[in-house]
């Protein structure tokens, strides 16, 4: 991570309400028409290519560290990778979230960005029901890309919304995408009930209970989403104390800002407009009151991650990303405990630093020897 997301995400941990995390959503048009999504439904102007790098600067100003490119599907714009590496060059964490129906050529081209992270939606493993969900043998040959020609230092995540229609295949979703994708990481979201963009009114809450049962080397469940799912999943009324249009929020193609997925901000807000600064320091985000609450990794997850009692579950969280299953450290902490296993890490990826450290310092000594002994008299040479 960059120097600029670092320092602020330990500006956070004191002020929780400065702005963090964004969704910019460059499109609504995609080609899916999943059964928890309506963003396709609303159609509304798109900011060209230059208008959406002043977003982007507008965004960074505002001082968020991470970003998440969405749409739609964001790939369906052609400058999408573009913008993504503009976010990147001003140190933003960037996250590019797609429905894995892509071309190759699209994947080929986010590979070879400066992108931090890809998340692709995947809901089965076995049959094909597109373009109503994302359960197809297209989407998983996407992962397969994307996990055999991941760059060191990009993340990979598969991102599985549990709803009614696939929740007794949960254990086949978890154990497939160990085996397939090993170097892909997998997060189990409940389905949002109730009206939003994001939510579902013809089915009632998916039972959390597979968080507590289902366990593989790369499912990402720390114990405080456990515990926050099921207090959704209990709960009419889900009160989780929601920072949205603070911590995180959302923009729209259009440039209007939203306090997340579902609620607009009321009075409106729109990023470019000249006063928007005034505007937003005035702002009054308490229509999120209206929300019967929800577990949206991105949203729920950033503003819990700050919280000091869940540093112990963010810790772990790390550990599954930063390691290989395979990994010896892990190895070594099943064996001797999470100490020797973090000690094993750090004195590997020491060494493996030290190694590309010389191999790239020798070159350069012989180099410089080569043109050092050119410049010697040949007398001297001889």
């Amino acid at each position: 991570m960059s120097a600029k997301v670092c320092y602020r995400s330990l500006r956070n941990v004191v002020f929780r309400k400065r702005p963090y995390f964004a969704h910019l959503a460059l499109t609504n048009t995609c080609n899916l028409r999943c059964r928890f999504c309506h963003i396709w439904e609303e159609r509304m102007p798109e900011l060209g290519t230059e208008a959406m790098k002043r977003v982007i600067d507008r965004l960074d100003r505002m001082g968020i560290a991470m970003l998440s490119f969405t749409g739609g599907e964001p790939l369906l714009r052609c400058d999408c990778v573009t913008l993504v590496d503009y976010a990147a060059a001003k140190g933003l964490y960037t996250i590019m979230a797609s429905n894995g129906t892509m071309p190759k050529a699209k994947y080929r081209e986010l590979l070879a960005s400066r992108v931090g992270q890809i998340t692709i939606s995947v809901d089965g493993v076995r049959g094909s029901i597109l373009p109503y969900g994302h359960v197809a043998p297209r989407i998983l040959d996407s992962i397969r890309y994307l996990n055999d020609n991941l760059p060191a230092g990009l993340r990979l995540m598969l991102n599985v919304t549990v709803t009614s229609h696939n929740c007794d295949q949960v254990d086949e979703i978890v154990d497939y995408c160990a085996r397939e994708f090993p170097r892909a990481r997998v997060w189990l979201n409940p389905v949002m009930v109730g009206r939003g963009k994001l939510r579902v009114t013809t089915e009632t809450k998916a039972n959390p209970d597979y968080l507590r049962r289902v366990d593989s080397p790369t499912l990402l469940t720390p114990g405080y989403f456990k515990q926050g799912a099921e207090d959704y999943y209990r709960n009419e009324v889900y009160d989780w104390g929601c920072l949205a249009g603070e911590l995180f929020f959302d923009i729209k193609p259009n440039g209007d800002l939203w306090i997340c997925q579902d609620l607009p901000a009321r009075p409106p807000l729109n990023i470019l407009d000249p006063d928007f600064q005034q505007k937003y320091r005035r702002a009054d985000f308490s229509n999120r009151r209206q929300c019967s609450g929800c577990v949206y990794s991105c949203h729920w997850g950033t503003q819990k991650a700050f919280e000091p009692r869940n540093w112990t579950g963010m810790a772990g969280m790390w550990w599954k990303w930063a390691t290989a299953p395979d990994e010896a450290c892990r190895k070594t902490a099943q064996d001797h405990g999470w100490v020797a296993g973090l000690a094993h890490f750090c004195g590997s990826h020491l060494l493996h630093t030290a190694r590309q450290w010389t191999q790239a310092l020798i070159p350069t000594v012989s180099a410089d020897a080569a043109a050092a002994g050119r410049t010697l008299p040949r007398e001297v040479r001889s």
